[in-house]
């Protein structure tokens, strides 16, 4: 019987884990701040492309050396 609760408790310690893997990298953000153009801040993407947010909250790109990361 230890056998059997001994191998629910890793079971059940496995799921979990992997329930908590799964949800961590969905949560990580895309874009990472990377230095300022003008007074905004600059992001870099998944892709590589540096940019900022403009006043109505669209993305401005600018030259990837702007980015200072």
């Amino acid at each position: 019987m230890k056998t059997n609760v001994k191998q629910y408790l890793v079971l059940t310690f496995l799921i979990i884990f992997l329930i908590n893997c799964t949800s961590s990298n969905e949560l990580v953000s895309e874009e990472r701040e990377c230095g300022t153009h003008n007074g905004k801040l600059l992001f870099v993407g998944p892709k590589g492309g540096c940019y900022y947010y403009n006043s109505n909250g669209n993305k401005e790109y600018v030259d990837r050396s702007e980015c200072n990361c």
